[in-house]
């Protein structure tokens, strides 16, 4: 199956390991050190749990991997934004931890939030993964995939929630305070988390109106992010 990965699958892979990369730089550098146990066990757990991920889709659903990496037309503004503001905040979020739980020690976190983070990114990268092999129109970028025939997906994780891979994402950036022991990380990671919640309305309203089906699937499925919340 690793035979039908092209240069679309490629190229998403290099941004996922990349980002990691450039994660752990500003982690570090802000942090002052390279002797911090606790942000080197994030890092390489968030590398092994992404590797897991890449690995499974290149495997089971590697026209997902190939479209996630692959450029696209039709992009809404409002995702443009999103992008920006995402990689803004996300980039931010191993600034403060580092400044914040080793250079500067503003706050501390328990060892044991450390485990209880742990948790929570294996949760995140679960979920995620699991709305990836489900969904064959998982994107990185909100868009009706006309030449694709767009389908809506109402099996696996949409049985319960209509945008699992956002609650994924919402997972994963609370669980990076946690797990680095820095509580004033929760800001940034919070503002991820913010703008995914913003982006699934954006994205549930742009589905309503231009995707047939979502309509009577949103009815069915009511809950957006939170069974018998939201």
């Amino acid at each position: 199956m690793l035979t039908q990965v092209t240069s679309g699958g490629v190229r998403y892979v290099g941004q996922r390991l990349g980002l990691i990369f450039v994660f752990a730089c500003i982690l570090f550098s802000c942090a002052g050190s390279w002797n911090w146990t606790r942000g080197w066990a994030y890092v390489v757990t968030v590398l092994v749990l992404e590797i897991g991920t890449l690995c499974l889709l290149a495997a089971r659903a590697p026209e997902t991997l190939n479209q996630r990496g692959a450029r696209h037309s039709g992009i809404k503004s409002f995702d443009k934004v999103f992008a920006v503001l995402w990689l803004f905040f996300a980039l931010g979020t191993p600034a403060v931890a580092g400044l914040d739980a080793v250079r500067l020690h503003w706050s501390s976190l328990p060892r044991s939030m450390f485990y209880i983070g742990l948790v929570i990114l294996v949760l995140a990268f679960f979920f995620g993964t699991w709305a990836m092999l489900e969904n064959e129109h998982f994107e990185q970028f909100v868009r009706v995939q006309e030449e694709r025939e767009h389908r809506v997906v109402t099996t696996g994780p949409y049985r319960f929630v209509r945008h699992p891979g956002y609650l994924a994402a919402i997972l994963g950036a609370l669980a990076t305070p946690l797990m680095l022991g820095s509580a004033w990380t929760f800001i940034p990671a919070g503002l991820v988390g913010l703008l995914f919640v913003v982006r699934t309305r954006l994205e549930d309203e742009t589905l309503r109106h231009e995707l047939d089906g979502y309509e009577a699937y949103s009815a069915r499925t009511r809950f957006r992010l939170l069974p018998s919340l939201w």
